[in-house]
Parts: structure tokens; sequence; C-alpha cells
């Protein structure tokens, strides 16, 4: 539970930094990546006073509406079978297919619970230092300070795919790579329930931070 609670809580940090960004980039045919990033910030933040309204009755149509605005901005497909990791290379195409339908489930309905509960938070984007030194690839690095005055640093993993747009890839909360914090959490369900794709898939989801129960399964 202690690491359900952490996880949470970055993500929590996660959606702050994806919702409070201050500045607005004007769109161009082809966006940098901070351009993505400040631009699905701006359109979430768009959403949660309307949300606010109607969550308690219709909490679905909210989890759909940041998903439209998600759903272009974050690479799903290849955050999910990072977190596979090695099993996904022996997983059939409908478990690589399901898994990614619950793992993006999860992290669209975190997104959604975190953006009704901001506080006075501040959020600075920050330049980059430099060009990539790969053209596929770039970060986007963030500050959110907190009302006692803490830093906490984000840094967004981002890739340019096929189509020439820049995608998020994996996220960095003051140093704890999400990416890694789910594989991790993947690998020791598959481990504690002797490689059970189905029910590790079906598990996932029963998380309120995209933590797989590691429970033995009823009547083991």
């Amino acid at each position: 539970m202690g690491m359900q609670r952490s996880v949470f809580g970055f993500i929590s940090l996660l959606v702050l930094s994806l919702t409070l960004s201050v500045s607005v980039s004007a769109r161009a045919e082809v966006e940098t990546p901070k351009e993505v990033i400040t631009r699905t910030a701006n359109e979430l933040l768009g959403i949660i006073s309307e949300a606010r309204a109607y969550y308690d009755e219709d909490p679905q149509r909210f989890y759909d509406n940041v998903e439209q605005i998600l759903e272009p901005a974050v690479d799903m497909r290849r955050f999910s079978a990072g977190v596979m990791a090695k099993y996904y290379r022996v997983a059939t195409s409908d478990q690589r297919r399901r898994f990614l339908d619950v793992f993006k489930s999860s992290m669209i309905r975190t997104y959604a619970k975190g953006l009704l509960a901001f506080s006075n938070e501040e959020i600075r984007v920050l330049d980059p230092k430099g060009p990539s030194r790969d053209p596929e690839r770039d970060t986007v690095e963030m500050e959110v300070i907190a009302v006692d005055g803490t830093v906490y640093p984000i840094i967004y993993s981002m890739r340019k795919g096929k189509d020439d747009l820049w995608r998020i890839t994996n996220v960095t909360v003051n140093g704890i790579n999400l990416g890694l914090t789910f594989r991790n959490q993947f690998d020791s369900a598959m481990q504690a329930h002797n490689r059970d794709f189905d029910y590790v898939i079906e598990n996932w989801l029963k998380s309120e931070s995209a933590s797989v129960i590691t429970e033995e399964k009823s009547g083991e």
C-alpha cells in the first residue's frame, strides 16, 4: 500500500505540471516538445471548472474529455510496452492490446481525479538547455513549486513519431521514473502469479495508482 500511495502522489504532481502551465505557446504546424506540453496543459485547464459541477453525477464524461486531450499527447502504446518490458516480446497480440487498454484507462482516471484537487502551486516550464543530440528524442523540464517553497522537478521524455508529432513516452517526477516504477510493479506481479498474463492484466486497474494487486489468487 505504501508504494501505491507514493505512486499516486507522484502522478498527482505530474497532473499538476500538465495543468497549471502559466504560458501559452502559439501552435505551429509541427509543435516543439515544449509546445506539446504547454498546449496540453492549457486544454486540460480549460475543462476543470466545468467538470467540478458534474463530476459526482457523471465521472465518465470527465474521463472521456481528459482522454480526448491526452490521447494525442501521450504515446500510450510505447509507454505500456515499456511497462511490460521483457514480457512484451512473449505476450500475444491480444494480451498486448488488453494491457494497453487497462494501462491507458488507469492513467486517464488517475489524471482526471488529480485535476480536481489543485491548490496554489506554481509551475515553471524551463527552456531547453540546448538542441537534443537525437533528433527523434527530447525532454521537457518543469518545476512544481509547492506553497511551502519545496521544488519538485519533473522531466517529460518525448519521442517523435513517424507522423513527425512529438508525444510523451515517460515521466520522471522528483527523481522517480514512473515508467520504471510501473515496470517493476508489472514484473513483481508476473513473478508473484507464475507469469499469468491474464491475471495481471485483469487486476491492473483495481489499484488507484495503477499498481498491480499482488495478493495470491483466492483458493491458492
